[in-house]
């Protein structure tokens, strides 16, 4: 038994995305269906009287009950195998093994009863039997008739009374269904959530059944109504949790099992901005209130279109202190990405860009991106900048708001050979710049592109690829319309891909760079597969990389910088990311199951470095610190840089305290183990809740305290604090300190400063 666990818990934990598994062949079913018929049509011959050797006699023995049970197995392991294999909706499975039952029991009847001979018509009163359910027994009491029922006649009457049992299972099936679908969204152990009722949810409700580990629920919120999507839906393996509204329960039990996380990701897809931006604020609530679950990598994915909306959001709500990630889709980047992603594809040299607006700023942005990207993952390679031109009367608008807006990250504008033509993009403009270099890409992003005029372009350019703006399409097709010349439109979903995030394109880009440094050793293990074939659990590796990393930064008293430049880390804190990050590995391994050993064996979960930092193998320390060194080389190429915080902030006290003032001196010692030493009078305090005791000055505790009653006084009035910096040495009143890692620097009306570790301090201080 313990080695059928181990074997489905591998099966689940190296499940490559659906995309790469072999379906269901169509015939599947075929041989169920062929067996069932056979077991069938020999008992109905012997009911008939037909004889035959051993086998064919002890096979359709009325006292054979090995028959019955393949013939019923086989019906329904058949009707299920075609659904399965052709996708086909519950109820035509229903209805499929209903009519298969009703066939079976009226020909295996009517084989049965046919010599029988009784006092109604000649085979009238068979049928009249047969119909009837098989009920009559007639046996030995005519001529013809045999002296006991035959195997035809109790296959008859299973075929009856499962018939009938289906029909009845599958009313009251289709009457519960919403009631089941909430109760195994509630239980199940990971899931991917939609929320939105659009037609974009719709379309990314197919991509993500698709694309889901096997693992993993799909469950969508449904407030619409539409039967037609709830059955695809459903068609496609997902549960639909119908509610007039999305609330916290709701919430709380899909993202939740048993107060810990276990959402994959949860993708936000509402026609309306201000409705997603509400979802998500009772999403974070939920999800920042549920215990942390160390095999599960969260993202929550916002739909927001506008690409400058989704840049601004998605840093403003960088939570470095969160279990979890949260990004912005736009449909306009996802499209830009799809445009540049055709620049490698074509090995262009050139591309033009013909047109102003949204779409024409992301594909800039995008261009820089990977050309920042291409200089740290792969620097020195000789590979020639690529060539952008800009043409059209906005053009140098254009340019400058793309450096600006670069510029406002911090960013270098990413693009080395800009060209601007600030003519109008007539045709003789467009052909003259597209001329030259064989491999050029033109782009033409207008938003009321000219009526055919990207075909005349074709025509007058046969050697250019030329991408064209189609405003009533959200699709970019593969094959082109006329010669080189396609057509698209602005959507958030390409192809049969779902939507890459910023968190997952870092993480892809980082496992691309380790393929890089493996050189002919890809593909020996599952780990080290390209992207597209990585098995799940390592793509959520990879992404927890990227968390432990963000969150990482800020345990350091640093920030992300939304805009400007970072500081470098010094040896110390590059040295607690890296042993951050291999506990985070090492933990996110033995929650899905691996275990340590003395060498590594995927197949039976095994990794010898599965061990505390300070006894890893000095190769195993390099390259988490090279991991972590590339991480935040990549990160630096989207903007975001850290940066030691300075400034302090207000917060206000809250809580109570138990207080007496000490006659003697005291000594005591924090929880980083600092000693501290308390004078006679000096209050000893304690948090109720906890016991933890530590002593205040006297003048310190009143300016901060108020008695309630007896010994308990309530914390009041307010502070300025900020994140200590990993080895800051602070002069409390107690004596000297030095920051650890997630604790905060904490300064009171008396300019008397202490330190509080994270955990504590976000439960004793709130902003303002």
């Amino acid at each position: 038994m313990g080695g059928l666990l181990r074997g489905w818990r591998r099966r689940r934990l190296f499940a490559s995305p659906s995309r790469d598994r072999r379906p269901l062949p169509g015939w599947s079913w075929i041989p169920f269906a062929a067996l069932a018929g056979v077991l069938g049509v020999l008992a109905a011959l012997r009911a008939l009287g037909v004889d035959g050797p051993d086998w064919y006699r002890w096979l359709t023995d009325p006292r054979q009950a090995v028959v019955p049970a393949l013939f019923l197995g086989g019906i329904l392991a058949a009707a299920t195998l075609y659904g399965r294999a052709r996708n086909a909706p519950g109820r035509v499975v229903g209805v499929l093994s209903v009519s298969a039952f009703a066939l079976g029991a009226v020909v295996l009847g009517m084989a049965s009863y046919l010599h029988c001979g009784g006092d109604g018509p000649p085979f009238f009163e068979q049928l009249i039997w047969v119909l009837s359910g098989n009920g009559a027994d007639p046996w030995g009491a005519g001529a013809g008739c045999p002296q006991q029922p035959p195997l035809a006649h109790h296959l008859a009457r299973l075929c009856a009374l499962w018939g009938a049992l289906a029909s009845v299972l599958g009313v009251v099936a289709a009457m519960l269904r919403r009631q089941i679908d909430r109760w195994l969204a509630s239980v199940a152990d990971r899931a991917v959530l939609v929320l939105g009722a659009s037609a974009q949810a719709a379309a990314m409700v197919r991509v993500l059944a698709a694309n889901r580990s096997p693992r993993s629920s799909l469950l969508v919120v449904d407030h619409s109504g539409d039967e037609a999507f709830i059955s695809t839906v459903r068609a496609l393996g997902g549960r639909v949790l119908a509610a007039e509204a999305v609330d916290a329960d709701l919430l709380r039990s899909m993202v939740t099992v048993r107060g810990r996380i276990s959402v994959e990701a949860v993708h936000i897809i509402e026609e309306r901005v201000p409705e997603a931006l509400a979802t998500f604020a009772q999403l974070a609530r939920v999800l920042d209130a549920a215990a942390t679950n160390e095999a599960v990598v969260t993202r929550v994915l916002l739909r927001i279109d506008d690409p400058w909306a989704a840049e601004n959001w998605r840093r403003s709500i960088v939570g470095p202190q969160r279990a979890w990630l949260a990004d912005a889709l736009s449909a306009t980047e996802q499209t830009a990405r799809a445009l540049v992603a055709r620049v490698a594809l074509l090995g262009a040299g050139r591309l033009v860009l013909a047109g102003q607006g949204d779409l024409a700023a992301a594909v800039l942005a995008e261009v820089a991106s990977c050309e920042r990207e291409r200089r740290v993952l792969h620097p020195g390679s000789g590979t020639a900048d690529l060539e952008v031109v800009l043409v059209g009367t906005g053009a140098a608008a254009l340019a400058a708001e793309h450096t600006a807006q670069q510029a406002r990250f911090g960013n270098d504008p990413g693009i080395t050979d800009l060209r601007v033509v600030d003519d109008p993009a007539t045709d003789p403009v467009l052909v003259a710049a597209g001329r030259g270099v064989p491999t050029t890409l033109l782009v033409i992003a207008q938003a009321q592109p000219e009526l055919n005029r990207p075909t005349r372009l074709a025509g007058q350019l046969p050697e250019v690829t030329i991408l064209a703006v189609d405003p009533t399409s959200n699709e970019i097709p593969d094959q082109p319309l006329v010669g080189r010349l396609t057509s698209f439109g602005v959507g958030l979903l390409t192809g049969d891909e779902p939507p890459e995030d910023h968190w997952t394109r870092i993480a892809r880009l980082l496992h691309n760079a380790y393929l890089v440094q493996l050189g002919d050793a890809v593909g020996q293990r599952p780990s080290s597969r390209p992207w597209s074939e990585l098995p799940t659990f390592y793509r959520d590796s990879n992404l927890r990389q990227v968390h432990s990393l963000f969150s990482g930064v800020a345990l350091l008293g640093r920030s992300w910088a939304a805009e400007g430049d970072g500081e470098p880390l010094d040896a110390a804190e590059l040295d607690y990311l890296s042993r951050r990050e291999h506990e985070s590995w090492r933990a996110f391994y033995l929650a899905n199951g691996w275990r340590p050993g003395p060498a590594r064996d995927d197949d039976r979960l095994v990794h010898d470095w599965l061990i505390d930092w300070d006894a890893l193998p000095p190769p195993a320390r390099v390259r988490t610190t090279a991991g972590v060194r590339r991480s935040l080389a990549l990160l630096d190429t989207a903007g975001y840089r850290s940066r030691k915080q300075r400034a302090m902030m207000p917060f206000r006290r809250r809580g109570e305290v138990r207080a007496r003032q000490l006659d003697v001196s005291w000594q005591w010692r924090t929880e980083s183990g600092a000693v501290m030493n308390a004078a006679a009078g000096d209050w000893l305090v304690t948090d109720p809740e906890t016991g933890r005791e530590w002593s205040a000055d006297p003048g310190a505790f009143a300016a901060s305290h108020e008695l309630v009653e007896g010994n308990r006084f309530r914390r009041t009035g307010t502070v300025q604090a900020r994140p200590a910096h990993l080895g800051e040495r602070v002069e409390t009143l107690e004596g000297p300190a030095v920051a650890q890692p997630g604790e905060w620097l904490v300064e009171g009306d008396l300019q008397e400063r202490w330190l509080v570790p994270g955990p504590r301090f976000t439960e004793a201080y709130e902003a303002l």
